[in-house]
């Protein structure tokens, strides 16, 4: 699951980007050239990116979300949660490592899928110059990355991945809901997809850049005192 979700978030987006951009150069009439009139704004490097950092903001919570989902509900799911109380390491350090382990994964994921991306558009070539929100895809995934840290607590309380992914399908499409209001700005789930430019001409402030943080910070604390209340029986 780990790996394809991987092969997803690093492939995806770049490719997405770069058919989009190539279907506008050559004027493609098609479905996808009517997609992507309406995804790729500007040109060059800034059309290219940004198209990319809006796939990213939904592809990202995706993926991360099945795989933080499966890493903290599969020991209750298969049952093998009940070891862990037979360990020397205390269940509240076992969830910490897990959660520095995924956010190592998903720091990684970001690092690739934005190299593959940068790759990709030098092949591409006839972008132009770097424009100065180049750091904007690799931005929106570390952001998505902190907004994917609650389902960690959510399998927990949960005891299950299920959950997680019926909470995780919940955000998605309430998220959408209030992008589409125009009330998306204090949403943390919303803040990198509107930074992508998913809520066109909606600009994001400073201070709501924090939240995604804020969220990854409260349900790492939440996740790790969770499973250091874990008792037998309810386990």
């Amino acid at each position: 699951l780990i790996l394809i979700c991987t092969a997803v978030m690093v492939v995806g987006p770049t490719a997405l980007a770069a058919g989009a951009v190539l279907a506008l150069r050559s004027d493609l009439d098609s479905t996808f050239g009517d997609k992507a009139r309406l995804m790729v704004h500007g040109t060059g490097w800034t059309a290219y990116l940004g198209t990319a950092a809006q796939v990213m903001s939904v592809t990202l919570l995706l993926a991360l979300g099945f795989g933080y989902s499966w890493c903290f509900g599969r020991e209750f799911v298969e049952g093998t949660v009940v070891n862990l109380f037979a360990l020397p390491v205390r269940r509240g350090e076992i969830a910490a490592a897990k959660l520095v382990a995924l956010v190592a994964w998903s720091v990684l994921v970001s690092l690739a899928a934005y190299a593959v991306l940068s790759v990709c558009g030098l092949l591409v070539g006839g972008l132009g110059k770097m424009p100065a929100g180049w750091w904007l895809p690799l931005a929106v995934c570390l952001l998505t990355s902190a907004n994917t840290l609650p389902l960690t607590w959510v399998a927990t309380v949960r005891r299950g991945y299920l959950g997680s992914l019926g909470v995780l399908l919940g955000i998605v499409v309430l998220t959408q809901l209030l992008v589409a209001v125009g009330g998306g700005g204090w949403v943390p789930w919303a803040v990198p997809g509107l930074l992508a430019g998913l809520g066109g001409p909606e600009v994001v402030r400073p201070v709501q850049l924090v939240l995604p943080e804020v969220v990854g910070l409260v349900s790492v604390v939440g996740t790790v005192d969770s499973w250091r209340r874990l008792e037998l029986g309810n386990a």
